[in-house]
């Protein structure tokens, strides 16, 4: 796969799109015409027929074609984002990590988030750009995740609302962690589970303060038990936990599970994504788009040092 690959889908989804848009605008005249006849005919050139004509066969005129275009399209669309992903994603993916597997179409398992404990996986759930690979020889899953809940009103009409659009992580060490750990960023948003107890011991879990001012404002931390917490959590730690969550506006959820640590990232963002076909594409600003992205799971594990503490720690 190559650049002109993905340049080469844009331009033949480009060009159907046009094509059927000067169609649709040759019928669209013709329509106009026709309809200007008979208003000419039937209301002596009455100027309020002449305009509500006009306004009407205009609107849904151009309504019509839009449909038309972005069905007849779809197929082209999807060939263009497939090799977009090609290019850009899965190679710098490749480049950057070891171990790796890629699937765009597939995504977090929601049996597998729900089963964490931490999270409501709502009514609707939709989870893509599936990475599974190993950096630094840490093993980490992570996928695009979109999780809304359903509202019915008294007269049947139906409301979704977000609760959390952006990604997860799960990060995986060779020791298990005694005792279960839960950070919930001040603003991640209404997906988050305030935990009573470990879901899987059934060990209550307490809140639990730090001696940072700022990293209790930024988070509410509970644990099962303190000695280990503040083990964990130590100065340098939280310095860096502090660090990322303000980053992203303390819209972050960090688990320590077993040998697991899940991060949630409730950014409202959809990574891996490219731009419409219809704007131009360059390939450097793409490319550095993605290594972006990429730079996002690298991050946690360069700044919590997970390679270097954590399974040491645990």
């Amino acid at each position: 796969m190559i650049f002109q690959d993905v340049e080469s889908a844009r331009q033949k989804y480009l060009e159907k799109r046009h094509r059927i848009w000067r169609r649709g605008f040759i019928i669209l005249l013709i329509a106009a015409l026709a309809a200007l006849v008979i208003v000419i005919t039937n209301y002596h050139s009455n100027f309020s027929y002449l305009l509500g004509a006009g306004v009407f066969i205009a609107f849904f005129g151009l309504t019509a074609i839009a449909i038309v275009a972005a069905l007849a399209t779809s197929k082209d669309a999807a060939l263009y984002r497939k090799a977009y992903k090609a290019y850009f994603v899965q190679q710098t993916l490749a480049a950057t990590f070891t171990d790796l597997r890629y699937d765009h179409a597939a995504g977090l398992d929601r049996a597998l988030l729900r089963a964490t404990g931490m999270i409501s996986t709502g009514d609707v759930y939709r989870s893509n750009d599936l990475t599974m690979a190993k950096y630094k020889d840490v093993k980490f899953i992570q996928a695009d995740t979109h999780i809304q809940t359903e509202s019915t009103d008294s007269d049947g009409h139906t409301t979704y609302f977000t609760i959390f659009k952006g990604r997860f992580m799960i990060f995986e060490f060779p020791k298990k962690f005694d005792h279960r750990l839960e950070l919930i960023g001040k603003h991640f948003g209404s997906s988050a589970r305030i935990p009573g107890k470990n879901p899987t011991t059934g060990r209550k879990m307490s809140r639990i303060s730090t001696e940072s001012t700022d990293f209790n404002h930024a988070f509410k931390t509970y644990g099962e038990d303190g000695f280990e917490a503040y083990y964990l959590l130590d100065p340098a730690f939280i310095e860096r936990v502090t660090a990322i969550s303000t980053a992203n506006n303390n819209k972050i959820l960090l688990g320590f599970l077993d040998n697991t640590l899940l991060i949630g990232l409730n950014n409202g963002k959809d990574s891996f994504e490219p731009p419409s076909p219809r704007h131009p594409l360059d390939e450097k600003t793409e490319l550095q788009k993605v290594l972006s992205d990429i730079k996002l799971i690298t991050d946690f594990v360069d700044l919590l040092r997970l390679d270097k503490n954590r399974s040491q720690r645990a």
